[in-house]
């Protein structure tokens, strides 16, 4: 049985992941628990949504200080809204050991994205941070799709974000298609360029492999969608389901399994690079270099 931590009580992540292990089916579809698995102590600032989640989620201990979940906890999910808490929550189970996700994204800036990457690699520990919509079952298809239009031209990822906000502005939100983008493309993002009008802005990128590729963020949220035009065709989808979250919980016990991250350490990096590249671009009205 793998024993889970959860770090931040404020996300709505907080209760998604740990109603999947720990309410018994058939008081919850068995198609959606995860057996093998119990997230057994959570922490978060605010006393009451903390107890809140516990109870929901039937999680049996709340803590005071994250520090005393080690010892108790075989991985931790380190799960904040705000990606510039995810470094110093992270770290102290990183250094202790502790496989550990970081929710999206994985900081909100590059330097802090950089140290929980060297310090995971130094002492050896399994890390991953990734938006559970990259293991969506529409968006899994529509990435094998796409190779059957190949050579890719152009690309759109299209999601929600808000430059202005609260949680860390553009990042918070328009990682989503980030995500999307490279786990459909790969790294290699060489260049952006970003364009804002009134609350909405796209920002156009040239891939390493000669895809034209653009994020489509929106103020008002009309979901997630994803397009691809190649010479053999095209493809579009948008995410539909809920089963991201039981799939990107799968991928992350299977890293607690066998030590071995669904997403490699340089496409964590470059999502977080693009992200401040964007917000340059908008600031400066200019073409940024990755």
């Amino acid at each position: 049985m793998i024993r889970i931590g959860i770090i931040g009580s404020d996300n709505s992540h907080a209760q998604r992941f740990p109603e999947l292990t720990n309410i018994p089916v058939p008081e919850w579809p068995a198609e959606k628990h995860v057996d093998g698995a119990k997230v057994v102590a959570i922490f978060g600032t605010d006393p009451a949504r903390t107890q809140e989640v516990a109870t929901a989620a039937r999680i049996p201990t709340i803590v005071n200080d994250p520090a005393e979940m080690i010892g108790m906890i075989d991985a931790a999910m380190v799960v904040w809204r705000h990606g510039g808490l995810h470094r110093q929550y992270a770290e102290p189970f990183i250094a202790a050991g502790i496989p550990t996700f970081v929710d999206k994204p994985l900081a909100t800036t590059v330097e802090d994205a950089q140290a929980l990457v060297k310090l995971a690699q130094r002492k050896g520990t399994p890390m991953v941070s990734f938006s559970t919509l990259r293991y969506d079952k529409g968006f899994l298809k529509f990435v094998e799709d796409i190779k059957g239009i190949a050579p890719v031209r152009t690309a759109v990822y299209t999601s929600h974000g808000d430059t202005e906000s609260e949680y860390g502005g553009l990042i918070f939100y328009s990682i989503h298609a980030i995500e999307m983008m490279h786990a459909a493309h790969g790294i290699g993002v060489q260049e952006v360029r970003a364009y804002k009008h009134g609350p909405n802005f796209m920002a156009l990128m040239g891939h390493k492999d000669g895809t034209l590729l653009a994020l489509n963020i929106l103020a008002t949220s009309h979901g997630f969608f994803c397009q691809a035009y190649g010479d053999k065709g095209h493809q579009l989808m948008q995410v539909t389901g809920s089963d991201f979250y039981i799939e990107g919980l799968k991928r992350f016990l299977e890293m607690v399994r066998t030590g071995k991250a669904p997403v490699s350490m340089d496409e964590m990096l470059e999502s977080i690079r693009v992200a401040k590249a964007v917000e340059r671009s908008l600031a400066s009205g200019r073409t940024i270099k990755l």
